[in-house]
């Protein structure tokens, strides 16, 4: 029944889909940005390394390739990125679609929110096409962070979000009304991506100097140094939250490591984690950090309708009120 039903939901989703315009000059401007980024790189090499890295090395590998070789106004069609993130027809997103339709401000807010752009050329999601499954999932997120803490997105002034995907969470926040300074920390040719996709759809992407001026906007970084330099200059933000939905739990320890001692400036925090991740074991590693964060109040829920994962919520005792 699951096959026939996906074979549906396909069959829907391609009457619903559109074939791309010829690029006009900014998109062939941002294509040529794209690629000049990624030849820069090198290939990623990751030999007697823990499995967790190893498949990151070859997803930028891969990317990389298909950035050099292809469209990359259809890169959410390629495997590289619905395999690792991108959900396309996954049963549960009818459960989320259903769950952020019945909230109070579905035709005022959400609604809006999750109207899906051309950039990526998206697949459109069987039961609502004005949106996809990848974005409904994103905004099913944010959902349950508000109705856990509270914390609308207006009332956030930074957010650093580890991993960050191609940036659809960070697009999503932006519709919502969030009009502060978003950080997304990745690896190289995916912090590449992440440009080229939010200057596609008009949002500012920062240099690290006018970044640092405080003026609205997204800026995507991979070099560690950098990051440093970021969050020593955001330190006091009162209003600062931490996002990572299956990033930081599908990360090697060692760069867990390197990146969560930095995480304790943060006051709100929305995280979603698998059980095991290759060789890491991320309840008992959750379980032990979240044990060093002082004055957070703590929502920790297995997720029914994802096997296998957890949501991680946190929000500051002393702030966001």
């Amino acid at each position: 029944k699951k096959k026939i039903s996906r074979h549906k939901a396909k069959l829907v989703s391609r009457i619903h889909d559109k074939p791309l315009a010829q690029p006009d000059d900014k998109e062939l401007e941002l294509i040529e940005e794209l690629r000049n980024n990624l030849r820069e790189l090198s290939f990623a090499e990751a030999v007697d390394c823990p499995a967790s890295e190893k498949k990151w090395s070859g997803n930028s590998n891969c990317l990389k390739e298909l950035v050099l070789t292809n469209d990359a106004r259809e890169f959410l069609r390629w495997h590289v990125i619905s395999g690792s993130m991108f959900v396309k027809h996954a049963g549960y997103i009818e459960q989320e679609l259903k769950y952020l339709k019945s909230l109070p401000d579905w035709d005022s807010r959400w609604a809006e929110a999750i109207k899906e752009c051309s950039t990526g050329h998206p697949i459109p999601y069987h039961l609502y096409p004005k949106s996809s499954a990848n974005l409904i999932h994103h905004a099913y997120h944010w959902a349950q962070f508000e109705e856990k803490t509270g914390v609308e997105v207006n009332n956030i002034d930074f957010i650093f979000e580890f991993g960050g995907g191609y940036g659809s969470m960070c697009r999503l926040l932006y519709n919502l009304g969030f009009r502060g300074n978003y950080l997304l920390f990745d690896l190289p040719a995916f912090s590449a991506l992440q440009k080229f996709f939010l200057k596609s759809i008009g949002v500012r992407v920062h240099s690290i100097d006018s970044f640092n001026k405080g003026e609205h906007g997204a800026i995507c970084i991979s070099e560690l140094e950098q990051l440093k330099e970021i969050l020593s200059e955001r330190s006091g933000e009162e209003k600062s939250m931490f996002i990572a939905t299956w990033s930081i739990s599908e990360a090697p320890v060692g760069i867990r490591a390197s990146i969560l001692p930095f995480i304790s400036m943060f006051n709100a925090f929305l995280i979603a984690y698998q059980h095991q991740f290759k060789e890491v074991d991320n309840v008992a590693f959750f379980k032990d950090w979240k044990a060093t964060q002082e004055d957070i109040n703590w929502y920790e829920w297995e997720i029914e309708h994802i096997k296998n994962s957890w949501y991680l919520v946190g929000q500051g005792m002393a702030n966001f009120k």
